[in-house]
């Protein structure tokens, strides 16, 4: 019982940690005078809303395609008992939504939904092999932990990662991330 209790903080932190190093932020790193505004919003002649640019929009990311979806509602009651699961946990770590269940003391399947980060931007030391679930491009990746995931594009700029852990054993993880990946990849735009 002590092993299943700490699966879910190992596996918080390691989300963590991928959230963390495939983060990107556009743009040059230039500093601006304190208090000075070098965008201005614009002001449209054809009678629609004036924009702000340093108001963010879904729409300038991948976020259109992954920004209605829930992690939690990814798998379903019945998918999910069929993989031993308990109840999804739902939390925000760095820029994903997430959602991990819990087998007892079996295994972890964890969901993240990326709305701005993309195939491109997934980052592992073991490197990315891709592959196609469903109708999706996908790339399989390994991270620490003994955790193995699957990256589904939704667009350029937006990707749903499923990952599984199963107590230090990567073949029965990356399984499990295998077969929670096919439940999810239909639910995707």
């Amino acid at each position: 019982m002590r092993r299943s209790v700490l699966l879910v903080p190992v596996m918080a932190v390691l989300l963590a940690g991928l959230v963390g190093c495939s983060e990107k932020t556009p743009g040059d790193a230039t500093p601006t005078p304190q208090g000075q505004n070098t965008s201005a919003p614009s002001i449209p002649t054809d009678g629609a809303e004036p924009t702000d640019p340093t108001q963010s929009s879904t729409g300038a990311g991948g976020g259109d395609g992954t920004q209605p979806l829930q992690p939690c509602d990814l798998l379903t009651q019945q998918e999910q008992a069929g993989l031993q699961l308990g109840p999804g946990q739902e939390d925000t770590i760095g820029s994903a939504r997430v959602c991990m269940w819990q087998a007892s003391g079996s295994h972890t399947v964890g969901v993240s939904i990326f709305d701005d980060l993309g195939l491109a931007d997934v980052q592992s030391k073991s490197g990315a092999q891709p592959l196609t679930i469903g109708s999706h491009d996908a790339v399989q990746y390994t991270g620490g932990v003994s955790t193995c995931s699957i990256a589904l594009a939704v667009s350029e700029t937006s990707r749903v990662d499923v990952s599984g852990v199963a107590n230090g054993d990567m073949t029965r993880g990356c399984a499990v991330a295998n077969q929670a990946a096919r439940l999810v990849e239909p639910k995707l735009p």
